[in-house]
């Protein structure tokens, strides 16, 4: 999927250093690229090729140094989950800043909240139509980048992605932290609707590739583009997967709304997810046919990926 040049001289700046972001850089690295990642804490080092500025992208005056002599910028960063209301527009307020300042052009990650209730697979030709409050901030923040292009103030590219999933993917929904570690101990998996409708799930090294892929494609500007992701199947069917995988089969069990309240009452990513809980409650397919057709690009299978984030888990996770 690279359509990057290998270039020495090439500086991406990549902001954030979660999940995502730290893939996206990982993989500019192995292409030759410089990278300046902007992250909100750790400290700042220069390591080879690899910049690591720590600041607070709200604050304008770091988000336009950190851009500054960029060839192109990708945007990977995002508030806490419960701090969304507080955060999420300044924050992209600063990256614009930084790619209107810099005259870089600007890959941003985003999710599918903007779509609301899905009927039938979901296409860059969607309504946008959120039912949530973190949807109407989704939709918000991507609107106003895509009016900062057709302006001219700025170009700016929207790639939007599935759930996560992956080695080195921890923060999701589904695939995260909480069922790595039951799903090493044998647990069953865990979801918010029916098991059995369809739903996609985003590899994060698809995801990250597809960021790549894009800063450097001068067909993305101004565009929303789907990223690759391999055919839906539905939660049952992708925790048995991780179960024949492991060797241990694995049962798919629905969390109640009533045990997510309470959860929510002492954990406060679990109260923000309440609202989310619809896109397990309808099918949820996303469709890429924009992004292959353009890229020639393919999607990992589930299996794959599957297999190689098992190997992960049982390396990270001592399993």
């Amino acid at each position: 999927m690279r359509i990057l040049p290998h270039m020495s001289d090439t500086l991406f700046v990549v902001f954030g250093a979660g999940q995502i972001g730290s893939q996206v850089a990982e993989r500019l690295l192995a292409a030759g690229h410089r990278v300046r990642q902007v992250r909100h804490s750790g400290a700042s080092v220069t390591k080879g090729a690899l910049e690591v500025r720590v600041g607070d992208l709200t604050d304008l005056p770091f988000a336009e140094a950190s851009a500054r002599g960029a060839t192109a910028l990708i945007h990977c960063a995002v508030p806490p989950y419960h701090q969304w209301t507080e955060l999420l527009e300044k924050v992209n307020d600063g990256v614009l800043h930084a790619a209107t300042t810099s005259k870089a052009p600007l890959v941003v990650l985003d999710n599918l909240y903007g779509y609301g209730r899905p009927d039938g697979p979901m296409k860059e030709s969607s309504p946008v139509a959120p039912i949530s409050r973190k949807g109407e901030l989704r939709a918000k923040v991507a609107q106003r980048l895509l009016d900062a292009h057709r302006s001219g103030q700025a170009r700016v590219a929207i790639a939007r992605a599935s759930d996560f999933y992956g080695p080195g993917v921890t923060l999701t929904a589904v695939f995260g932290e909480r069922f790595i570690g039951r799903a090493l101990k044998g647990k069953g998996g865990e979801c918010f609707g029916p098991p059995d409708l369809l739903h996609s799930y985003s590899y994060g090294a698809d995801v990250a590739a597809g960021l790549v892929t894009l800063a450097g494609a001068e067909q993305a500007w101004g565009e929303v583009w789907h990223l690759p992701v391999a055919p839906a199947e539905s939660t049952r069917a992708v925790v048995a997967r991780f179960g024949r995988e492991l060797g241990t089969p694995l049962s798919t069990s629905v969390v109640p709304g009533f045990v997510l309240h309470a959860m929510g009452l002492f954990v406060p990513a679990v109260k923000e997810l309440l609202e989310m809980r619809y896109q397990w409650q309808v099918p949820f397919v996303l469709d890429d046919a924009k992004f292959r057709a353009a890229f020639g690009a393919t999607a990992t299978s589930l299996e794959e990926g599957v297999r190689a984030t098992v190997k992960w888990m049982r390396l990270n996770a001592g399993g």
